[in-house]
């Protein structure tokens, strides 16, 4: 059979399946419940996205086409190489080989500590579903969609513990290495590319999030390579790379919805490229058609794979980030206080003496960054800012989390800061210059991995949630009789490690998230001494404030288990009066 008649074929297939679909199985898929009608049916959209396909397929077979290269004059210009000392391949490869193995050591450590609340959720939510339910439902903004499905092949291969379950964000978090080397040496020297990778190996946030059983770590990893298999493409036009971005962007969409962000900046930076080559006054046709081609199949296929979900998750999206618990407003003093926080965990030495310099260097090594290689900074720092206008736009609030992809651009700005500074000194000095800014701006780095690997030390000594603890705690404390209420957001954590340790619902441990359900439980137990636990006080108290009021008023934390997750400490209450 010829290409023309099996595209014909295949085409004619998908039509077919688009429009005789059965539509029984989504209606039987599990919803949340509570929350308005989407606008459509996502089958519907499934149904609409294999006609498309199909049309275009047929469209293919009946056009003779070949992938032609562009002309030199057709695409971008690569940058003039960094100046670089002198050093051998194997030693460059055998050097990130040994940053790699660094990160990976860094990652395995207390990879078995407790799960916190948005690791233990997909597991309750989705452990107990098939593949194709998993991608056809969207309970929560939780459901990482390739985290998801390879977190239930980890568990199913290797059994339901911390570790399996955090398996293929650290695996995804210790490629990011190698890969943001490979990103950086788009405009960076051998020597910048590997001090890179080494400051994001050793780096808290990047450590903290390859142990978080989520999508970020693999969305920065796709997000890394296909802005640099992008700007590859725009500069060498080949097949292979354009076919290696369209899968890197589909597995991006698969691992955050956040990559559309992603998409829309390439999208950017493709614009950007046209108008170069305009001024240039090359010919700017063949590209605009070849990116026109590359984004439509990436962007169809992303539409494609999200097409069962995208009304419930509109829904949901609009639902949960309009609220203050979930998030912080722009700009107000809460969302600066959590980034501050945030950002100077990863810092032994304080905010101001340790994150201030490493700002103020990066802001510097960018504005390089975007001279050598405009392309690849437009594409790493342009997500971030379509982001916030995006939740500026419809409002809804802000996370730090949701601006991660800034952690790699960050790191490779700074020590492109770190080199460009000390080339200048050397330069001012009579003798071996390259040697010199070499190993000052080494220095610098060495000095900057220690002081990130310094806070590594605090954030191995305590879990993100301390859910085992607390429960061992209570179970010391509590007598016959008595009771513990888990309130609120603590309910799912003590859920799922309840039954490890013989909890029994509704008789020894109740689950309240009322004022109503809380006095019904304490009315309906004669018992001397009643325990709370609560954890995510914020949003205890934004969303349940009268819940909070009554506890305030009456009881008071005894213990406080502290956790990295920003206000995730799990606290153990008493009566006042007990």
């Amino acid at each position: 059979m010829t290409r023309r008649a099996a595209l014909g074929v295949l085409g004619f297939g998908l039509i077919l399946a688009g429009i005789f679909l059965p539509r029984d199985w989504y209606d039987a898929l599990p919803r949340q419940s509570g929350l308005p009608p989407p606008p459509i049916k996502g089958v519907t959209l499934l149904q609409l996205s294999f006609v498309l396909e199909g049309l275009a397929l047929l469209w293919l077979g009946l056009r003779r086409w070949s992938f032609t290269r562009l002309e030199q004059r057709e695409r971008l210009a690569p940058p003039s190489p960094p100046e670089d000392a002198a050093a051998a391949r194997s030693t460059e490869l055998w050097t990130l080989a040994a940053i790699t193995l660094l990160a990976l050591s860094l990652r395995l450590i207390r990879l078995d500590a407790d799960l916190w609340l948005d690791e233990i959720t997909p597991i309750l939510d989705y452990g107990s579903l098939s593949a194709l339910q998993v991608i056809g439902t969207y309970f929560s903004t939780n459901n990482h969609l390739l985290n998801t499905l390879l977190g239930k092949l980890a568990v199913a291969t290797f059994g339901e513990t911390e570790w399996a379950v955090r398996l293929p964000a650290m695996l995804f978090g210790t490629a990011t290495i190698p890969a943001l080397y490979w990103v950086a040496r788009l405009a960076l020297s051998r020597e910048a590319s590997l001090g890179a990778a080494l400051l994001l190996a050793v780096s808290y946030h990047h450590v903290f999030f390859s142990q978080n059983a989520r999508g970020y770590t693999a969305y920065l990893f796709f997000s890394l390579v296909s802005s640099g298999l992008l700007v590859k493409g725009l500069q060498e036009d080949r097949a292979r790379t354009w076919a290696l971005y369209v899968a890197a962007t589909f597995l991006n969409f698969a691992s955050l919805l956040n990559a559309a962000f992603v998409f829309a900046s390439h999208v950017l930076v493709g614009a950007g490229a046209v108008l170069t080559l305009r001024r240039r006054s090359a010919p700017v046709t063949p590209l605009m058609r070849r990116l026109l081609v590359v984004f439509g199949v990436s962007a169809f296929l992303a539409f494609q794979l999200y097409a069962t979900i995208l009304p419930q998750a509109y829904v949901i999206v609009g639902v949960v980030y309009t609220s203050q618990a979930t998030g912080y407003a722009a700009l107000s003093g809460e969302f600066l206080r959590e980034l501050v926080r945030g950002v100077s965990a990863g810092f032994g030495t304080g905010l101001i003496l340790g994150v201030a310099p490493f700002l103020i260097v990066g802001a510097a090594g960018f504005l390089e960054l975007l001279r050598r290689q405009w392309a690849l900074a437009a594409a790493l720092a342009l997500p971030g800012i379509l982001t916030a206008l995006f939740l500026m736009a419809r409002g809804l609030t802000f996370s730090p989390r949701f601006f991660l992809l800034a952690l790699p651009l960050t790191v490779v700005s700074a020590v492109q800061g770190l080199w460009s500074g000390a080339q200048a000194v050397a330069r001012i000095l009579p003798r071996r210059p390259t040697a010199l800014a070499s190993g000052l701006a080494w220095t610098l780095v060495l000095v900057a991995a220690a002081v990130s690997a310094a806070s590594l030390r605090g954030y191995y000594s305590v879990p993100k949630q301390a859910y085992r603890a607390s429960i061992e705690y209570l179970e010391g404390q509590r007598h016959p009789g008595d009771i513990v209420m888990v309130v609120y957001l603590a309910e799912k954590g003590y859920r799922y490690y309840g039954r490890r340790f013989g909890l029994k619902e509704g008789q020894d441990y109740f689950f309240v998230r009322s004022v109503e359900a809380f006095e019904t439980t304490l009315s309906s137990r004669d018992t001397t001494r009643v325990f709370l636990v609560t954890t995510f006080p914020r949003a205890l108290r934004l969303n349940h404030p009268g819940l909070y009021a009554r506890m305030a008023r009456d009881w008071a934390p005894v213990r406080t288990f502290r956790g990295t997750v920003g206000d995730g400490e799990i606290s153990v209450w008493r009566h006042r009066q007990s």
